[in-house]
């Protein structure tokens, strides 16, 4: 151990982040722990060299207090929603005003650059934020958290947003979706969230671990998960004891909660937990009283798993863009065998699909139409020679093929005299469907963005 330099900040409720292969720690937000000057850098902690120094950025960073973060190694990113500054995050303010963020910060932890977006759901704070590995880049999900009456002012009151919706934020295309959600779910603030992975249904459940009503100011033992992409909230074990303003990660299926406070208050009437840190087993729904590291891989339970299978996505999508990331994604999962792509082929491996099957499908209908104009030429020729066995039959059976996967589209067959429209593309493609013969004909797999 070694001591910390005095010109390193002393915060409170700060973000701390990795960079993609670990050898540095970013620190990031937060509020000063007593009354000491504040400066507003990102600080960056050296691993190997066991020291800190500011990390230099072109745009000026900005620190907030109250907001959500969550880090994405595999991005080299790390993002930051929501919260305020106030006299204790900044000494540009020096009365009791609030000034709310408006933005989304991201953060690329390799170069230590900061960039904001735009991001309607704000003003807010608390809430969670987390990352889910779906389409090119993936998706941030942020839920409940409150809403200020105002951005910048004093006595602000605050709203309760609904659980009974989502933020989400497709990270490719910068655009928010504001996606509702079922089941059944206590609301609540200054709770933690972790994210598992089910590989048998292919769903995404983000797992709500503790805090507090926001109005009764009564701490909850409650665990929920929301389970993606059906959007539906389902009720799990709760933990042994209540716990608001915690912080949790998981490894494997095992959740580690780590710090908070037992009641409502910031005094000695927090209360003081016996252990700091718990672990709570997200699949047999217990909190263990020891790390098992054999204890890795996750699945729901047979009731859980039943119902996503008999409804796996919800009643209504928020946008068609949304609800192609996930169908397509689920379809093309399961309908190859082959690598996922990496991220910088992942944006044009849909539309390269429908280019392939759709020469596929203009070559067999190209072969028939060929096969087709050679026997009436020959019939119209030779009408008087007899037909042989070696004569080309006429067509009278059925058409068989194996159906290309339509990333969750619906595919209504014609005849062969009228147009039908099959796979989707980015450029609509019109083709025709002709009898053949009783012969299979396959059609090329697509390959669809794989996740990351």
């Amino acid at each position: 151990m070694s001591l910390v330099d005095a010109q390193i900040p002393v915060l409170k409720d700060q973000a701390l982040w990795s960079s993609r292969d670990n050898s540095s720690l970013f620190l990031y937000g937060g509020r000063r722990a007593s009354n000491i000057s504040l400066d507003e850098k990102v600080w960056k902690y050296g691993v190997q060299e066991g020291k800190w120094k500011v990390q230099e950025t072109s745009a000026v960073p900005v620190r907030y207090d109250g907001g959500v973060d969550v880090d994405v190694p595999e991005l080299q990113s790390a993002y930051w929603l929501g919260g305020y500054q106030d006299s204790s995050t900044t000494t540009a303010i020096t009365d009791s005003r609030r000034v709310y963020a408006t933005r989304l910060v991201e953060f690329n932890t390799t170069t230590g650059e900061i960039a904001e977006f735009e991001a309607p759901v704000t003003p807010v704070q608390d809430g969670a934020l987390v990352y889910i590995p779906v389409g090119e880049k993936g998706l941030l999900v942020f839920l409940g958290g409150e809403t200020p009456s105002m951005i910048n002012g004093t006595n602000a009151t605050m709203a309760v947003n609904s659980w009974n919706y989502v933020q989400v934020y497709d990270i490719a295309s910068g655009s928010w979706y504001n996606q509702s959600t079922s089941g059944s779910v206590a609301s609540r603030t200054q709770f933690c969230a972790t994210v598992q992975h089910d590989p048998a249904s292919a769903s995404y459940q983000i797992y709500v671990l503790g805090g507090a009503d926001y109005h009764s100011q009564d701490v909850v033992t409650d665990v929920d998960y929301l389970s993606i992409p059906s959007f539906k909230w389902y009720n799990a074990a709760g933990l042994s004891e209540g716990r608001m303003t915690l912080s949790c990660q998981a490894y494997g299926r095992q959740i580690f909660g780590v710090g908070g406070r037992l009641a409502w208050a910031d005094d000695s009437d927090a209360g003081c937990y016996t252990m700091p840190a718990f672990i709570y087993d997200a699949q047999s729904e217990v909190v263990r009283s020891a790390f098992d590291p054999g204890l890795m891989t996750y699945s729901l339970s047979s009731a859980t798993a039943a119902d996503i299978k008999a409804s796996p996505y919800p009643s209504s999508w928020a946008s068609p863009a949304l609800k192609n990331l996930f169908v397509s994604q689920t379809n093309t999962t399961s309908a190859t065998a082959s690598p996922s792509p990496t991220s910088s082929s992942g944006g044009g491996s849909q539309s390269h699909a429908g280019a392939i099957a759709g020469g596929v499908v203009g070559g067999v209908i190209g072969l028939a139409l060929l096969l087709a104009l050679g026997y009436i030429f020959l019939r119209r020729r030779h009408r008087a020679v007899p037909q042989t066995e070696e004569s080309l039959p006429v067509a009278t059976g059925s058409w068989e093929k194996a159906e290309l996967p339509t990333s969750g589209h619906t595919v209504s067959e014609v005849s062969g005299e009228a147009a039908a429209s099959e796979l989707e593309s980015e450029q609509p493609m019109t083709r025709h469907e002709l009898a053949g013969g009783n012969e299979p004909v396959y059609e090329l797999d697509a390959q669809g963005t794989g996740q990351r």
